[in-house]
């Protein structure tokens, strides 16, 4: 389930004086306050979605909103919230996913460049997941052997339809006996071509 909606805190409070009360007339001070809005998500604040103004006769104790008073009265507020900006912490939500954004895109350069490695420098124990001839279906092959100028693999006895998902087949019992060979340059051939799209070493 997501947690998600709207809450609002003080921002500013304070006292308009020498103003006149639409309501008893007899008012000459209102008392306000400010509160700002915010989205959050999981509780956690995201972004301001606006500010609320409350003023009080301090005579009648009638309340209002600023569109309902007179100009002279709005224009005295105005100058009141002039300075009222919105708390850091209302931008902690976004602040967390431009963080994680970050992360994931270093993180996908950085498994990128491990991958070029390993293509370019394979180890016994590489595990390659790719596309199947059976178009649609993805299953794995794990390099049992590497000479100078051939790698020598064992293919997975099982394939799967969620090309994110090989790891799931990737076990030692789905590994049979026989084994293909081919050479370094058809294997760096296979993943420029993206038939193999993934290179996984312990």
């Amino acid at each position: 389930m997501i947690f998600y909606g709207s809450k609002a805190t003080k921002l500013k409070d304070g006292t308009l004086n020498n103003i006149k009360c639409p309501n008893c007339e007899d008012g000459r001070t209102m008392h306000y306050a400010i509160f700002g809005k915010y989205a959050y998500l999981y509780w956690i604040p995201m972004f301001p979605i606006g500010k609320e103004n409350i003023l009080e006769c301090a005579s009648c104790k009638k309340t209002y909103t600023l569109k309902t008073l007179p100009n002279q009265i709005r224009e005295k507020f105005n100058i009141e919230k002039a300075d009222v900006k919105y708390p850091i912490w209302y931008f902690s939500g976004l602040a967390v996913l431009v963080v994680i954004i970050a992360l994931l895109i270093y993180s996908g350069k950085q498994n990128a460049e491990n991958e070029k490695r390993y293509i370019e420098d394979p180890a016994v124990g590489d595990v390659y997941a790719l596309e199947t001839p059976q178009k649609g279906y993805y299953s794995t092959m794990k390099i049992n052997k590497v000479t100078a100028d051939s790698i020598f693999v064992i293919y997975n006895d099982v394939s799967i339809d969620k090309k994110s998902k090989t790891y799931k087949i990737d076990k030692p019992e789905n590994y049979t006996t026989e084994f293909d060979g081919y050479s370094k340059a058809e294997i760096k051939s296979l993943f420029a071509k993206k038939t193999i799209y993934d290179v996984d070493r312990d």
